[in-house]
């Protein structure tokens, strides 16, 4: 079912918000043209309302860029990908190597990363409050049908939490807003804080969610619950309770592991088997000054610019990421494209786009690297591409018949579970329970029996994350979590981050609104 409120306004912790939320594949709207004098009241008076109002609470992570109508949505693209995987050195941006920001791990407090996650996920924050501050009182006036008042107070709760993680995840410590009433100019809370608020939330929320609805993909649900429960006790070292966590989700039966690596990501299977949550988008836009700003914007920008014309931004992986992958590990060919291979994905063939003569991803020879004629290869990107936000045979570059696209960003899959609930079994003493999680990941990417590594448990684990999860929106943050990341990135790019430098300044223009945020993060 599609659910969408148009020009529906509401009150936010920001301001007026238009709701606009595509949550699957229908021709069902939810459509609300009053657009004067709307009250709390009136927009939670029924149960249509209240469900268009958790949908524009999604739209906050669904947003476009900084918030500003007609944008593409660059928050998911240059904030949230760049900060999972540009900090991590195996991937870049356009920029001449050496000379990028994250080449030196000193992000500006007024760059991409900084400036587009806190106030997109400070919006979604202030909807959830919005709606939480409103949904109970709807129920217990018998505006909203209990039961589903009472899971629509879940899926709240789930998304203000996702967006306080990533929040925490990035800055530290972060202002802990938990009405529309708090003080919009309050001071940071220690991240310990947020962690264990996020804790009390899934606690609660868990019993409030389905484990899967009929209709209505795209949708939190116990599943998700427990992924972000299980997140939160890893944080703060309580890791027999991320145990418990993780190891719900298996329990109830709809999540598992895709069978094929390379599926997990296709076009064709949207909030697939192994997605607990997942971005969801319309299937396609232009570039004409009333386009729809919820459209993914990321294939057009990690496509080689050899065959798009433009772009190029995000998304580009770097030569030592691909070495770093052990032979007959399938994850190499799913996650990125080296010089004179062909795309492994069966609706793409590289010589179908416009002015291309080759299957292949440019040649040893000759390798597609997005450098201006008579510059060095080694002076631009790199000739190798990221494959899992490349699987729409339909986007085809700048100024040709499409630009975006409908295919999901998968915010949290078991993949990462798995992995997950490996680390915290490795923490709490158990290396046997650790491997086991370990092989079932490492099997899926032999597509059969995986050899056993060795080394030390953690450093398995590491390595583990960084080809399980590239390319996608968490791996910085569970690297950070595991107090590895410095050792981390000196041990595999020689390099030292700077005191501080685990986390994202917080951006200047928000500290200049609100001069309680400071001090900045160390070192910046």
């Amino acid at each position: 079912m599609n659910i969408k409120l148009k020009n529906t306004k509401l009150f936010v912790f920001f301001g007026v918000a238009i709701l606009t939320f595509v949550l699957s594949c229908s021709d069902e709207f939810l459509l609300d043209e009053n657009e004067k004098d709307l009250s709390e009241n009136i927009v939670f008076s029924d149960d249509n309302t209240a469900l268009a109002a958790v949908t524009g609470v999604y739209d906050g992570l669904q947003n476009d860029s900084q918030g500003d109508p007609g944008l593409p949505n660059e928050f998911n693209v240059k904030g949230i990908f760049r900060m999972a995987n540009n900090i991590t050195l195996d991937w870049q941006d356009s920029a001449v190597r050496g000379e990028s920001e994250y080449d030196r791990l000193d992000l500006s407090p007024d760059g991409d990363v900084a400036v587009k996650i806190w106030p997109n996920l400070y919006r979604a924050i202030g909807r959830a409050n919005n709606a939480l501050d409103n949904l109970q009182p709807a129920i217990d006036a018998g505006n909203v049908n209990a039961d589903l008042g009472n899971r629509l107070i879940g899926e709240v709760l789930v998304i203000r939490s996702i967006s306080y993680q990533y929040l925490a995840a990035t800055y530290g410590n972060v202002p802990l807003m938990l009405s529309q009433n708090d003080d919009p100019f309050k001071g940071r809370d220690p991240e310990e804080m947020i962690w264990q608020r996020i804790v009390t939330d899934m606690e609660e929320a868990v019993d409030r969610l389905p484990w899967s609805y009929d209709d209505e993909k795209g949708r939190v649900s116990k599943g998700t619950a427990y992924a972000v429960l299980g997140n939160a006790h890893m944080w703060l070292g309580q890791y027999d309770r991320a145990i418990t966590a993780f190891e719900a989700i298996e329990t109830g039966g709809v999540t598992s592991l895709e069978e094929n690596y390379l599926d997990i990501h296709a076009v064709a299977n949207p909030n697939g088997k192994e997605s607990i949550f997942e971005i969801q988008w319309a299937a396609n836009g232009d570039l004409s000054w009333n386009r729809n700003d919820e459209v993914n914007i990321l294939q057009l920008f990690a496509m080689p610019t050899d065959i798009t014309g433009g772009g190029g931004f995000a998304g580009i992986p770097r030569k030592e990421l691909y070495d770093s992958f052990e032979p007959g590990d399938l994850r190499r060919q799913a996650t990125v494209i080296g010089p004179g291979e062909e795309h492994p994905d069966p609706l793409i063939d590289i010589n179908m786009y416009e002015g291309v003569d080759i299957n292949t991803c440019g040649t040893i020879a000759d390798p597609w690297t997005g450098a201006p004629a008579g510059e060095a290869e080694s002076d631009q990107r790199t000739g190798y591409w990221g494959i899992k936000s490349w699987r729409d045979p339909n986007i085809d570059g700048w100024g040709r018949t499409q630009l975006f696209g409908g295919q999901g960003h998968i915010w949290i899959r078991y993949g990462e579970v798995l992995l997950s609930l490996a680390e915290a079994y490795h923490k709490s003493g158990n290396d046997g329970k650790a491997m086991e999680n370990v092989m079932r990941i490492r099997n899926r990417a032999w597509g059969g029996i995986a050899p056993t590594p060795t080394g030390s448990m953690m450093d398995i684990i590491l390595e583990e994350y960084r080809h399980e999860l590239g390319g996608e929106f968490s791996l910085w943050p569970v690297i950070r979590r595991s107090g590895e990341a410095t050792r981390y990135i000196q041990e595999r790019y020689d390099q030292t981050i700077p005191a501080g430098h685990e986390l994202v300044p917080v951006p200047n223009s928000e500290l200049s609104i609100n001069p309680n945020l400071l001090p900045q993060n160390e070192g910046y």
